[in-house]
């Protein structure tokens, strides 16, 4: 027994593709930003550090040796002005050969300082708080004098937090104009994809006909191909199917026509007690050529026929006139009033085909309508200017639930009278679909009964 696993969703093409993209394209946001930062935010971070350095440099100017004795000329005003940093806080300290605070911050710790013209710049924690040092060693007669200068690193995080969110924003635009880009080119690139999928959704059921390639991509070309191949070999099978039954109907019916007619001779000779044996075997072998007939109009109007060469202007009118007479012998023998109402209608069609869907309707109509009922076959140009046939009758018309069903081949709707084959409502369904026609079903009145419209497109 086949297991039955639910459908899971698919993805579609357009969205494998921006996935797949997706992740690319947000490593080179973040590896873009990082390099963007650190190209705009070293200049600044240099900048500070130049800034510190000569104040550093600038403290050392201030350190004075008299011999051993070392002096820091360090007015209050001078380190007011050391000291003013705009946001941060600065600190400083100036620390003589034995590690003795000699000006500035006790908890000021120098960093590791060199001899020589620059100060050496590190990072510490003072106080609970980041800061930025820088850290310089003078020489002096009194011996090495270490001068060192701090600020904290707030107008730094400042500095570096407008760079990034001037740069994020511009960036992140950047990424989302090229997924909108790739958006519109992959949809844009498999359109071709939903046009075919659109084409082949339009199909009908019987239209086997090539698929056409048109801007298909070359990457898809080898399903179109494919299926084009599978295509060819079901009209390859569904010809021979056709020609098969074409010619099983055709050879049948010489053969019955013959037996029909011995039957109907010998039901004349024989005595009355035996004749109804025979009338029997008639009519069954009348039912038996019935049904041929209508296999083989079936298989010669089927999608495989190619007509075009077979269409001619038709007037529908005089397609009603012309065979009016063949229906009204049995029309009489039920008791039925058949009506025609012909009015003129060219349509491009096959003339014998047409003649077939008349055929049909009429005798869908003549079946199941009841003696003392009405049939009416028209013919004319409709409000919408499409050339129709129609024919209605008051029979007990059709269900609603049985209009789709009625038309499909040998389907017949429960409690039909008489042993019908099914097949006549397939056929006009068939002619109709050949001459891109179009059937209306609805009740006839309030009498009940049934109108069958076919219209035809117009010629140009």
């Amino acid at each position: 027994m086949k297991s039955y696993w639910p459908d899971r969703p698919r993805q579609t093409l357009r969205r494998r593709l921006l996935v797949f993209l997706l992740a690319p394209l947000a490593a080179l946001l973040v590896i873009s930003l990082a390099a963007d930062y650190h190209i705009a935010f070293d200049p600044a971070w240099d900048a500070y550090d130049h800034a510190l350095a000569d104040d550093a440099v600038a403290l050392a100017g201030r350190v004075h040796a008299k011999g051993s004795v070392i002096e820091v000329d360090l007015p209050p005003a001078a380190e007011a002005v050391l000291r003013s940093n705009g946001r941060d806080q600065e600190f400083l300290a100036v620390l003589g050969p034995d590690g003795r605070l000699l000006a500035g911050d006790v908890d000021l710790q120098p960093g590791p300082a060199t001899s020589g013209t620059h100060p050496t710049l590190s990072n510490a924690t003072l106080r609970g708080k980041q800061v930025r040092k820088a850290s310089y060693r003078l020489e002096t007669s009194g011996g090495p004098v270490t001068v060192v200068v701090a600020e904290t690193t707030q107008k730094r995080q400042r500095t570096g937090s407008k760079i990034l969110a001037a740069m994020v924003a511009p960036n992140v635009l950047l990424i989302l104009a090229t997924l909108g880009l790739v958006y519109i080119g992959v949809r844009n690139g498999v359109a071709p994809l939903a046009q075919l999928s659109e084409e082949i959704g339009r199909r009908s059921p019987h239209d086997l006909s090539p698929l056409p390639k048109g801007d298909v991509p070359g990457e898809i070309e080898p399903l179109v191909n494919a299926m084009s191949a599978l295509i060819d070999d079901l009209q390859a099978a569904a010809m021979a199917q056709q020609s098969f039954l074409a010619n099983a109907a055709h050879q049948l019916k010489t053969p019955l026509a013959a037996l029909q007619t011995q039957l109907e001779l010998t039901a004349a000779e024989l005595p009355q007690e035996y004749r109804h044996r025979v009338v029997n075997l008639r009519d069954a072998t009348q039912r038996l050529g019935h049904l041929v007939h209508q296999l083989l109009a079936l298989a010669r109007s089927g999608p495989e026929a190619d007509i075009a060469h077979e269409r001619r202007p038709v007037d529908l009118a005089h397609l009603l006139q012309e065979n009016a007479s063949v229906w009204y012998d049995r029309a009489l023998a039920r008791d039925i009033d058949l009506g025609f109402e012909p009015a003129s209608a060219v349509i491009d069609g096959a003339e014998w085909l047409l003649r077939e869907l008349l055929a049909n309707l009429i005798d869908n109509a003549l079946k199941y309508t009841p003696p003392g009922g009405r049939v009416t076959a028209r013919s004319g140009t409709g409000e919408d200017s499409r050339p129709f046939i129609e024919v209605e009758d008051n029979g007990p018309g059709i269900p609603e639930a049985e209009h789709q069903r009625i038309f499909d081949r040998f389907y017949r709707a429960v409690g039909s009278p008489g042993s019908g084959t099914g097949l006549g409502l397939a056929i006009v369904k068939e002619v109709a679909d050949r001459h891109d026609a179009t059937i209306d079903l609805a009740d006839a009145g309030a009498g009940g009964g049934a109108r069958i419209r076919v219209s035809f497109l117009p010629r140009h």
